[in-house]
């Protein structure tokens, strides 16, 4: 993102365990969320999806490319990042870093992200003025003016952010080292914003390249959602949209299976400008889209909460109340990128602590689960939980959005999370739970990561 927070950063899950021991069975919705929606394509390929959320009268307008540092070659990593920066440098209508302030005088907000499988932006602004929003971004999705001068001057923005963010961070350097062991070859290993040499190394005919082949309609999804009628803004967009040119359709990378090892792969790193201990580990697991027939990716979401979700959960009772090993530990799992992504456990070590017997303790949790089925009352306060989470983030169009549209870019069916998504967790038993610890949370998928001052 422009605004310093992380260009590419997961969107991250918030818990609201204290509300979900409240709620049960028969005080859940069936449903998370009844939207009205209209689903189209272009003849130019553009996918558009549009949901009615009347809630308030504001709209946010996504539009997802197909394209992320999973695309880009050993070497030429940050072609995506660097990209997303030179999408705001203007076009023959909009000059230079024009378009933030034309829907900042709108009353409205903007931004953009990078990640591994996709770059996204979003225009959020009374629902009245979607018009402006969608004709700004369909200028520059064809009609973006690079130039040498803009992006010598972004070029060194980025190399400030990467020396900001990454470099001057002893927590981020050592992140960057424990994803490439833990994906290996895989693009996911390598830093969505590039080393220094390469993005040092970007010239404007790679960034020229890298825009004409992949910011099109045909690999791109808009998503609307807000105070608006379905019909009227596929109209909208139709005006907008419809006249730009598709280009050859670029197929999906084929991605790797991250390692397999014998035993975890381990990196342990003294850096003297960290200030605290770091323990973190990673299995690779599949997402959402790699399981479309199974309830895996859920039973791994469900395996999360359990062991880290919140101050009654496993790891927080294990660790920190019993053991006085931890000041924070847990456990994540996010299930929506294109291909494996890791089921993470992490702790931040108390003063003085073992890390021997703080990581034996983490793994005891581990094969506790294998060995022993999730009783009923803790499996059932962890589907509460994310039924609970679910419901609270549907207030949020933003959410909704970023849903629906970070599912279809997988080729998934987005309902699934809306409408019967309490359904689905609920199927879950103790046993899909003990199957899915046994097959996925395995050494041969494991990597640690040590982090000492």
């Amino acid at each position: 993102m422009r605004d310093g927070s992380g260009s590419h950063a997961l969107t991250s899950r918030i818990h609201r365990f204290g509300v979900a021991l409240a709620l049960c069975a028969f005080c859940i919705p069936s449903s998370a969320s009844a939207l009205e929606a209209r689903t189209f394509t272009l003849e130019n390929g553009l996918k558009g999806i549009v949901a009615r959320e009347s809630k308030a009268p504001v709209v946010i307008a996504q539009m997802w490319y197909r394209v992320g540092s999973v695309d880009e070659k050993p070497g030429k990593a940050g072609l995506s990042h660097m990209l997303e920066h030179m999408m705001f440098q203007g076009t023959e209508s909009v000059p230079p870093e024009a378009f933030s302030k034309i829907i900042a005088r709108e009353g409205g907000e903007d931004n953009a992200s990078t990640t591994t499988d996709y770059t996204m932006y979003y225009v959020k602004l009374a629902s009245d003025r979607l018009e402006l929003a969608l004709r700004l971004e369909a200028d520059r999705m064809r009609g973006l003016k690079l130039s040498e001068e803009e992006f010598t001057s972004e070029n060194l923005v980025v190399r400030e952010e990467r020396r900001m963010r990454t470099d001057a961070d002893p927590n981020q350097r050592m992140l960057e080292r424990y994803r490439a062991l833990l994906f290996g070859d895989h693009p996911y290993g390598r830093p969505v914003i590039g080393s220094m040499k390469e993005i040092e190394g970007l010239t404007l005919a790679d960034l020229t390249a890298w825009y004409q082949t992949y910011y099109a309609p045909n690999n791109a999804t808009l998503v609307v959602v807000g105070d608006v009628d379905p019909e009227e803004t596929e109209q909208l967009v139709k005006k907008h949209f419809a006249h730009l040119a598709s280009q050859p359709q670029i197929p999906k990378p084929q991605l790797p299976d991250p390692p397999s090892r014998q035993e975890p792969a381990r990196l342990e790193v003294t850096d003297k400008g960290a200030k605290l201990p770091i323990w973190m580990a990673g299995y690779t697991v599949p997402s959402w889209a790699m399981t479309p027939d199974t309830n895996d990716a859920m039973a791994l979401d469900i395996l999360a909460t359990v062991l880290g979700g919140g101050g009654s959960s496993r790891l927080h009772t294990r660790l920190i109340r019993e053991l006085a090993l931890a000041v924070s530990a847990s456990a994540s799992y996010s299930g929506h990128a294109m291909s494996w992504e890791p089921f993470s456990l992490s702790a931040m070590p108390k003063a003085g602590a073992d890390l021997k017997e703080l990581e034996k303790a983490m793994f005891e949790e581990v094969e506790r689960l294998q060995q022993e089925p999730v009783p009923a009352r803790e499996l059932e306060k962890a589907q509460n939980g994310l039924i609970a989470e679910r419901v609270y983030a549907m207030d949020a169009i933003d959410h909704i959005a970023w849903i629906i549209g970070r599912m279809s870019l997988n080729g998934q069916d987005w309902r699934m999370m809306f409408d019967d998504y309490p359904a689905r967790v609920r199927a879950v038993t103790s046993a899909d739970l003990q199957r899915v610890a046994r097959k996925y949370l395995q050494p041969a998928r494991l990597t640690v990561g040590i982090l000492k001052p």
